[in-house]
């Protein structure tokens, strides 16, 4: 089953696209035209128009975590969508981000966007779920690995009580194609999982965001080793993933190691 995936919103953009801290792409495979994120609001529309994208058209929306800049351009299109959004529990339960210089910013579900999403058609993930043929959503993802995850996440203002992103789901692709939003549980645990659901699905190809900005050397070094066991074809990395650990793992993974700016379309 082969898939074609556009990039509308990213941090990283072709000349004469706007580029924004936020993901969105829109994936065609199997009579499917699925938009995967909607970043945090600026650029989605314009950027589909200079692509020559009709996010009316899409007959699906899967939002991989309820965080703004994922979630944020819900209101920029028809309000509310006649298409199925597929979201995980939670998904507009507050959240903060806790700097390490002790900056705090709540990146929550924006109030517009989550006014859209309650007069939406939602289909809640609570599980590994096929949606059609060929196309699955992880549900959630279990934190076993053990691995570094990055960033600081609260439930409150006063960051005194942990938020895991319990939400997080993944799209996986019957032809080993599996896509992610920021990877906040870490990719080790989000491949462990689909796996334990579908093992007989070998992956080739992973694209989004991997959340490693800040990632220690010890965390990529175990990030790469686990990608290179796994005998990827494609790794495309966007969003979150950041510069310094594109080049890490460029120079150590013998796959193709690539990013894929907004303005450009990629068939896998």
């Amino acid at each position: 089953m082969s898939a074609t995936i556009h990039c509308i919103v990213d941090t990283l953009a072709e000349a004469g696209y706007m580029s924004e801290f936020g993901l969105s792409l829109f994936l065609e495979t199997n009579g499917r035209r699925i938009l995967f994120d909607t970043g945090a609001g600026d650029t989605l529309i314009p950027n589909a128009a200079r692509m020559g994208l009709d996010l009316n058209s899409a007959t699906d929306i899967v939002l991989s975590h309820g965080h703004y800049d994922h979630t944020g351009g819900l209101v920029e299109l028809d309000q509310p969508p006649r298409t199925p959004v597929y979201v995980g529990r939670g998904i507009m339960e507050p959240c903060w981000s806790l700097h390490d210089d002790g900056t705090k910013h709540r990146i929550t579900m924006p109030p517009e966007s989550q006014s859209v999403l309650a007069k939406c058609q939602v289909h809640e993930i609570d599980a590994f779920t096929g949606i059609y043929p060929g196309i699955f959503l992880t549900g959630p993802i279990p934190r076993e690995s053990g691995e570094d995850c990055g960033g600081h996440f609260f439930s409150d203002e006063a960051c005194t009580t942990p938020n895991l992103i319990p939400e997080e789901q993944a799209l996986l692709l019957n032809s080993g194609v599996l896509i992610t939003g920021c990877c906040h549980a870490g990719i080790i645990n989000t491949v462990e999982a689909y796996r334990k659901a579908r093992p007989d699905i070998a992956i080739r190809t992973i694209i989004g965001g991997l959340h490693l900005r800040h990632a220690s050397e010890e965390r990529l070094g175990r990030t790469a080793a686990y990608l290179a066991s796994l005998g990827l074809e494609r790794l495309i990395l966007m969003h979150c993933t950041g510069e310094n650990a594109v080049e890490y793992l460029r120079s150590r993974l013998a796959c193709e190691v690539a990013t894929l700016p907004v303005g450009r379309s990629m068939t896998l």
